[in-house]
Order: C-alpha cells, then sequence, then structure tokens
C-alpha cells in the first residue's frame, strides 16, 4: 500500500468511529475510571499533616528502612 493510501485510510473513519476506537484503549479507560481523584493543595497539606502526626505517634516507618526492604526484596 503506498503511503498515500495509508494515510487515506487513516482517516476514513467517521468521528463517532474513532471515538468508539479511543474508549477502547486501556489508557483511555484508566482515565475515566480512575479512582484516585485531584486533589487540592489545602486537602494534600490536610493529609501530610495527618501523616505526620501519626508517624510521630510511632504508626509509621523510616523511609531509610523501608527502601532497604525493597532494595533487598527486589534486588535493586
Amino acid at each position: 500500500m503506498r503511503m498515500h493510501e495509508t494515510t487515506l485510510e487513516l482517516l476514513s473513519p467517521s468521528p463517532k468511529e474513532r471515538q468508539e476506537k479511543s474508549r477502547r484503549c486501556p489508557l483511555v479507560s484508566f482515565c475515566e475510571d480512575n479512582p484516585y481523584k485531584p486533589l487540592n493543595p489545602q486537602k494534600i497539606l490536610s493529609e501530610l499533616a495527618e501523616s505526620r502526626v501519626c508517624y510521630d505517634c510511632g504508626e509509621g516507618e523510616d523511609f531509610d528502612q523501608v527502601l532497604d526492604e525493597i532494595r533487598t526484596k527486589y534486588g535493586l
């Protein structure tokens, strides 16, 4: 097939058909079904403050220890 024929074939589907093809794309599906919604800055800061309180109470793990465990487990 020649280049211009290939180009015409790609352009031939109607917009509705192209939309249907894009909906079947896993990335588009993930973006539509993503359970992690965007947070505003105040919400991020409040969650960070809550996390720090938990860590100060001894409910968290040291970041360096966690990284060492991951490196050991996965051979990194």
